[in-house]
C-alpha cells in the first residue's frame, strides 16, 4: 500500500494577511503626505508676509516675495514682481525704487543697525530705530537723524504721485508699570514722535494730502522687552509705503467718507492740512 505523503503547507494562515497590514501603513503615510502639502498649499498670505517682515526686519532689510498676475493698458502680464501691464507695472515699479534707493543709502553710509527696510509686492516699509533718532523719553529729534530723514523724504518724493498713501507710525517700548497714567505717556509719546518726523519731511517738501498719523505705544513690539537690545528695536517709528490698489472701471466711484477714521489697531489722526508741532513728553521713569 502506497502512503501518500501529505503536502506541508508553506504558510499558516495568520502569515497569509500580514501583507494587508504593509499596505494599510503606507496607505496612511500618503494619507498624511498629502495632509501635509494641502497645508501648506493653503498657508495664511498676511501671516507669511509678517513672518518675512519679521525676519528681514532682524536682518536690518530685506525683500517680502509674492506671486500673482497683473494686467493693464499694455496688455501684458507677470508672475510676482514681474512686468504687469499697464498702471499697475508702474505701481510696483514705484515701490522697488523707493526700495532701492534707500537700500543703496544704507549700504554706502553702514546704516543697517539703524534703518531696516521690508520690501514685498503690497508696500514698503521704513523702520527708524530709535538710537538713531530721538532723545531718551522725548519726541525730540537728534541732531545727526537730520540728513536720514530728509534722504528718506527725498524717496518718497520721487514716487509720491504713484503710490496710494504714506503711513507714519510710532512705537515705544514695554518698560512699565501697567497704570493708565504710565500707558497714556507712551502712547501719546508714540504718536509725538511719528509726529515729530513726519513735520520734519513735510519742511523738506513732502505732500500732506496722502499721509497719515498712528501711535502704537509698546503694544506692537517686534522684539523681546525683557532686554535693553530688544527694548531698542521696539522704540522705533516705521514709515509705510503702500502702492495704489488696481482701478476697475466697472465699478462706480466710491463716494468720501464723512468724519475721521480711527485705525483699527492703534490711535491714528490725519496728517492733512496743517500739522501742530510735537509737544515733549514728560520723562517716564525708565526710556520708553
Amino acid at each position: 500500500m502506497v502512503r501518500r505523503k501529505k503536502r506541508q503547507e508553506t504558510g499558516t494562515p495568520e502569515d497569509s494577511g500580514r501583507w494587508l497590514l504593509t499596505y494599510s501603513d503606507m496607505i496612511t503615510l500618503l494619507l498624511a503626505l498629502f495632509m501635509i502639502l494641502y497645508s501648506m498649499s493653503t498657508i495664511d498670505a498676511k501671516k507669511f508676509a509678517q513672518i518675512a517682515e519679521s525676519a528681514s526686519y532682524n536682518l536690518g532689510t530685506g525683500q517680502g516675495t509674492g506671486t500673482g498676475t497683473g494686467t493693464g493698458a499694455g496688455g501684458a502680464a507677470g508672475t510676482g514682481k514681474g512686468t504687469a501691464g499697464g498702471k499697475l507695472g508702474t505701481q510696483v515699479d514705484a515701490l522697488d525704487e523707493v526700495y532701492g534707493i534707500l537700500s543703496a543709502y544704507v549700504e554706502q553710509n553702514h546704516l543697517e543697525d539703524q534703518i531696516g527696510l521690508v520690501n514685498t509686492n503690497t508696500y514698503v516699509k521704513i523702520h527708524l530705530k530709535d538710537k538713531l533718532m530721538f532723545v531718551a523719553d522725548s519726541s525730540r529729534m537728534l541732531p545727526e537723524s537730520e540728513p536720514v530723514v530728509k534722504e528718506v523724504e527725498g524717496a518718497i518724493a520721487k514716487v509720491y504721485d504713484r503710490v496710494d498713501h504714506v503711513t507714519f507710525s510710532g512705537h515705544t517700548a514695554d518698560v512699565g508699570p501697567h497704570t493708565p497714567a504710565a500707558d497714556q505717556v507712551s502712547w501719546r509719546l508714540s504718536t509725538e514722535r511719528a509726529v515729530t518726523v513726519l513735520n520734519k519731511m513735510i519742511g523738506y517738501g513732502l505732500p500732506q494730502d496722502k499721509v497719515s498719523i498712528e501711535g502704537y505705544a509698546h503694544f506692537s513690539p517686534v522684539a523681546n522687552n525683557n532686554n535693553e537690545e530688544g527694548r531698542a528695536k521696539n522704540r522705533r517709528v516705521e514709515i509705510t509705503i503702500y502702492k495704489n490698489p488696481p482701478v476697475l472701471s466697472s465699478l462706480p466711484a466710491k463716494e468720501p467718507s464723512s468724519g475721521s477714521q480711527a485705525s483699527s489697531s492703534g490711535s491714528q489722526a490725519s496728517a492733512g492740512g496743517s500739522s501742530a508741532p510735537a509737544q515733549e513728553s514728560s520723562p517716564a521713569v525708565s526710556s520708553r
